[in-house]
């Protein structure tokens, strides 16, 4: 009975009106359903009759979902950082690439590397910082040619960098300077050149030409500057014979910038190369006037090379008499192969047609209508084209006033001492003038060592 009215209790304090049988089977399972509706009075339920359950009160009360827990927020995260590398031109070695890119982050400061793939590694070539909004800029001069990859990083290690940027490929040209293939070989003082094409084209720029002395030494032989396309030619000294191994190469530059060409042989032949031309009475204002016996119509100008008391080769002229010219081109062809030495061969129109000038300045010539110096009475031989004068000062010329011309020449009165450019029977020149039925001065009772004329 204690126990039914505890249970009548607590339905009372809990404000709800439970049958007593139906309590008691809620507190005590032991008692059968069946036995409590015999011993109790029917009563009118005013509330449904609780289905007996299992689970204990307190236990249905924790039934009842919490409340919602707000969710935790998840942190924003920092915002991850790039760099880019813009593509640069291809460039040439010895002259700078330019790289530029940008952080995504407006950062002034920022430290950037710049790095070359090379076989097996990337290679640190440089490190700058960052401007306004993040930019920056690199110039890496390559002294390699090929295609290269290079990239950018923030920072200094790729293990530690913020950001590594996508590589690029460069193509760093070769610079070259090619030579065109010289011909087999050259005559003397015909104008010699080394030609060829520098790419890229630098218009305005100098180059120079080297030629090789051995033991590892060079010698400058010239210097020129390429045009718009690159093109260029330099001059060869071409006035004595040689076989030379040249080179062009770049000028103002630093050592490990300097560009060369390949390497060229030049061979130069000394040769007598004598051309021929026409000649009018304005190649002749001094040397010619009316009256004279022969007309500038049957003169010819005679080029011709000849040796220098200088030992090299030099381009002299001859005014003649057209039916002259072969029997001369013989005498100066045996005389050049001997190098007998020529002061000078310049037409006397240089001199105003001063015979007197001519001589004093050494001249060999031929042609000048004019009286015999020291006689005025007698035209000269050399107003037929077929008279000529050799080096007057070493062979001076005894007038017929007793007067030695030229003044300067009287110290080589004595024949009896061999000096360069005197004329002796045993000359080559003499001989050879001879030889084309020329009579030598040099055995008249004045004696003109200078002069050959036709017997």
């Amino acid at each position: 009975m204690r126990s039914r009215s505890i249970g009548v209790v607590a339905v009372l304090l809990l404000g709800v009106v439970v049958p007593v049988g139906s309590a008691q089977a809620a507190d005590d399972p032991s008692v059968t359903p069946g036995v409590a509706e015999a011993t109790t009075p029917a009563a009118e339920p005013t509330t449904p009759a609780v289905e007996p359950t299992t689970t204990p009160p307190a236990e249905v009360e924790t039934t009842t979902p919490p409340p919602a827990e707000e969710p935790t927020p998840t942190p924003t995260p920092t915002a991850a950082w790039s760099i880019t590398l813009n593509q640069p031109a291809a460039s040439w070695e010895d002259k700078p690439t330019v790289f530029t890119g940008k952080i995504s982050q407006p950062i002034t400061g920022s430290y950037i590397t710049l790095w070359q793939r090379v076989p097996g590694a990337w290679v640190l070539r440089g490190s700058t910082r960052t401007t306004t909004g993040g930019v920056y800029k690199f110039t890496y001069t390559s002294a390699s040619t090929g295609t290269w990859a290079f990239r950018t990083m923030i920072g200094v290690k790729d293990t530690t960098a913020l950001a590594i940027s996508a590589y690029r490929t460069v193509p760093i040209q070769d610079r070259k300077i090619v030579i065109n293939t010289p011909a087999a070989w050259y005559a003397t003082l015909t104008g010699v050149s080394v030609s060829g094409r520098m790419t890229p084209a630098e218009p305005g720029k100098e180059l120079a030409l080297q030629d090789y002395l051995g033991s590892g030494k060079w010698r400058l032989l010239s210097i020129a500057t390429m045009d718009a396309a690159g093109n260029f030619r330099l001059r060869v000294p071409d006035d004595i014979p040689s076989t030379r191994t040249v080179r062009v190469l770049t000028r103002y530059v630093s050592q490990p910038a300097m560009e060369y060409s390949g390497l060229a042989k030049i061979v130069i032949k000394a040769a007598l190369n004598p051309k021929v031309y026409a000649v009018s009475a304005t190649m002749v204002p001094n040397t010619y006037r009316a009256g004279c016996p022969v007309k500038p119509s049957s003169l010819r100008l005679l080029q011709l090379n000849y040796w220098g008391f200088d030992g090299k080769v030099h381009r002299g002229e001859l005014i003649l008499r057209d039916a002259a010219v072969s029997k001369m081109i013989t005498v100066w062809t045996s005389t050049f192969a001997s190098k007998f030495p020529i002061r000078q061969m310049r037409r006397v129109d240089v001199f105003g047609g001063s015979d007197v000038k001519s001589m004093a300045a050494d001249n060999t010539s031929a042609f000048n209508c004019r009286r015999v110096t020291g006689d005025p009475y007698s035209l000269s031989p050399h107003s037929y084209g077929w008279a000529i004068d050799i080096n007057t000062v070493e062979n001076p010329y005894l007038a017929a006033n007793g007067v030695w011309y030229p003044s300067n020449g009287l110290a080589y009165r004595n024949r009896s001492v061999s000096r360069p450019g005197m004329l002796f029977t045993s000359s080559v020149a003499t001989k050879a003038l001879v030889a084309q039925g020329y009579f030598w001065g040099a055995g008249w009772a004045k004696p003109d060592y200078q002069h050959f004329e036709p017997k």
